[in-house]
């Protein structure tokens, strides 16, 4: 596929469903963490058991947030949203995290900043966040 499909791509996406600031994206980590505190991780687990299927987690379907496939737009699937939610951010971050003192934790979110508000766990599992 040529660059200029992919932007006209990813201009479609855009048009049609509006991205999520990465303020917004912060506050969706912050209550997703409280929440997690609150219910000793388990509350979570089961909330998001059955919303994964729709692309959200707990804080996302608060805030009206959708995990969406990032060529097409469409909220992806529970798999791919356990991958991404369970493995990239929790495994990875977590791992990754300590071997590197942080600073793959810190590259991960401050790339919230670049290309369609996509994070390094975004990239790695072709997502963008989208508001329903």
């Amino acid at each position: 596929m040529s660059q200029a499909t992919v932007d006209a791509t990813h201009s479609q996406v855009e048009t049609t469903r509006r991205l999520v600031s990465p303020a917004g994206r912060l506050g969706a980590q912050v209550i997703d963490g409280l929440l997690i505190g609150v219910t000793a991780g388990i509350g979570w687990l089961v909330w998001a058991s059955w919303i994964f299927e729709r692309g959200q987690t707990p804080a996302r379907q608060i805030l009206g947030h959708v995990v969406a496939d990032a060529r097409t737009g469409l909220p992806v699937a529970w798999s791919r949203m356990a991958y991404r939610e369970l493995f990239l951010k929790f495994v990875c971050s977590y791992v990754f995290g300590a071997v590197t003192l942080g600073i793959f934790s810190l590259i991960d979110a401050l790339m919230v900043f670049g290309d369609r508000h996509r994070t390094l766990h975004d990239r790695m599992a072709d997502t963008i966040v989208i508001y329903r």
